[in-house]
């Protein structure tokens, strides 16, 4: 049985569902220095390697929809005032390796990239971004609001802008006008893509300008479930776990740590990295690792510090929900526990994968709880 408890998210009701698939976008940031990320310190948490997630999103009149691009192949001709080589130079992040662009996977894996109607950027961080130029100028680029006032004209025009002209040029881009809608899902400013419940974008902001969500419906019957694509309203699972409608329950299973404990472990073990000895609150608070580096505040790690707190909240509840499951874009302890492209995540709650993967996120605390119990 779930430890979680079920959250009402005002999502209303609907008869369409969409197939979302995952996608790993090949991005390996290896080695990034978690004391340049996070607070508090923890011992043995120092560095921390995941990927990007890419979500396909198929309507079932045909309609496909990407969420998130990952970091495009030839990173190196990304605007030179992002600053890549001084975190790669000065040990904030060990290694940056991607294979190939997302758009390369698809059609490697049979999908004409005509078919794609959009691709809707969590936010404008390069690890996000993709290379959009890699799609045909009929995939319109779907933002947040202010990506427009902020971040165009981009690099080269702009040479101090931290986003690329190649990005935009020559095709829609629809930045999603929140303002204009009255619908909240979860507290957040919702709005119906597909028109027909299906699909959600919402708004939320603190951690980029146009921070942008969305919200999946799965399945309808007998009741409808969602994936709550995140982005970066959170990293890493100890951002938004435990909560007060996910607590630290008694007993784990399956085991975050099996090595220490195989099948089941105990609650307490995890004691000594909660905060203030809580079992209701996350265990992680995200910071912004320009801070002090003369960033202007747009391009800064962290846009809004309190507004993103706000956020943190609000996707803590989403999360809560039995029927809803959260795919953060940097998620790597999803890896091997959920399905990918091309197959699909609809049967996320037939296959127990909240269960499976909600507390994996704490084997990163392993060397922060004590000693390892004597083998009997």
């Amino acid at each position: 049985m779930s430890d979680a408890t079920s959250n009402t998210t005002n999502v209303p009701p609907s008869n369409v569902a969409v197939k979302v698939s995952a996608i790993d976008t090949t991005l390996t940031l290896h080695g990034m220095k978690c004391s340049h990320l996070w607070q508090p310190t923890i011992k043995g948490f120092d560095y921390f390697s995941a990927g990007t997630w890419s979500l396909l999103i198929e309507h079932p009149s045909g309609r496909k929809l990407l969420y998130d691009l990952g970091c495009r192949k030839d990173w190196e001709n990304l605007p030179p005032t992002l600053n890549l080589k001084h975190y790669l130079d000065n040990g904030i992040l060990k290694k940056l390796k991607i294979e190939k662009n997302v758009s390369e996977i698809l059609v490697d894996g049979g999908v004409s990239l005509d078919e794609i109607e959009g691709v809707i950027w969590s936010h404008w961080h390069f690890d996000h971004t993709g290379d959009v130029s890699t799609f045909p100028s009929t995939t319109k680029l779907i933002v947040g609001a202010g990506t427009k006032a902020n971040f165009t004209p981009a690099y080269p025009t702009d040479p101090n802008a931290q986003t690329l002209d190649s990005d935009f040029e020559g095709r829609k881009v629809l930045e999603v006008d929140v303002e204009s809608t009255t619908l909240q899902i979860g507290g957040l400013k919702a709005f119906d893509y597909f028109g027909d419940g299906s699909f959600y974008i919402l708004d939320s902001p603190g951690h980029a300008v146009g921070h942008l969500s969305a919200l999946a419906r799965t399945n309808v019957s007998p009741r409808s479930d969602f994936i709550h694509m995140c982005g970066d309203a959170a990293h890493h699972g100890g951002e938004i776990r435990p909560s007060k409608g996910v607590q630290l329950p008694d007993s784990i299973s399956p085991s975050p740590v099996p090595d220490i404990y195989a099948l089941t472990c105990p609650g307490h073990f995890f004691e000594p990295i909660l905060r203030n000895g809580s079992r209701e609150k996350h265990i992680l608070e995200w910071q912004d690792f320009t801070a002090g580096m003369g960033v202007e505040r747009r391009y800064a790690g962290t846009y809004d510090e309190p507004v993103l707190r706000e956020t943190v909240s609000k996707t803590e509840d989403l999360d809560a929900d039995e029927n809803v499951l959260t795919v953060m874009a940097h998620d790597w302890t999803l890896k091997g526990v959920v399905d990918e492209w091309p197959k699909t995540l609809n049967s996320w709650k037939a296959q127990g994968l909240k269960d499976l993967s909600r507390w994996k996120f704490l084997a990163d605390f392993q060397h922060a709880c004590g000693p390892i119990p004597e083998a009997k």
